[in-house]
């Protein structure tokens, strides 16, 4: 790991970790630089896994009556609960990648690929090839 910091000239440096408390020269004006000392991280483990980790799912009983109330109980409980919570994250549909079939063993392959991953047969076309230049 390394260890970035200025100069009094305003020189940005990168400096081993092992340097940590020395004093250096910065090689491009020679001005001295004290290096820091590196301070160990407060933050836990426990406590990168607690931000990565999915927020819990509250269970909503739905209302007695008629399943059209149980469905609109569900959307208002969620959208109480999305303002709540924030703005919902929106995450886009997947985008299907284009296909083409092998001309020996027939399998769907990616447009972008030039060997059969099934029969290893080349497949590429010359316009395939000069359309990456």
């Amino acid at each position: 790991m390394s260890i970035r910091l200025t100069c009094p000239n305003g020189h940005a440096l990168k400096v081993d970790e092992s340097m940590a408390g020395r004093v250096g020269l910065c090689p491009a004006c020679k001005a001295r630089v004290q290096i820091p000392k590196i301070q160990p991280s407060a933050v836990s483990e426990e406590d990168i896994l607690s931000l990565l980790a999915d927020p819990p799912e509250q269970n909503i009983q739905p209302a007695a009556g008629t399943a059209g109330s149980a469905v609109s109980a569900n959307q208002a409980a969620k959208s109480a609960a999305g303002a709540a919570t924030g703005p919902a994250k929106f995450t886009p549909p997947p985008v299907p990648m284009p296909t083409k079939r092998c001309i020996k063993c027939h399998a769907e392959i990616a447009v972008v690929m030039h060997i059969c991953p099934h029969c290893h047969t080349y497949v590429a076309k010359v316009s395939d090839v000069l359309r990456g230049r």
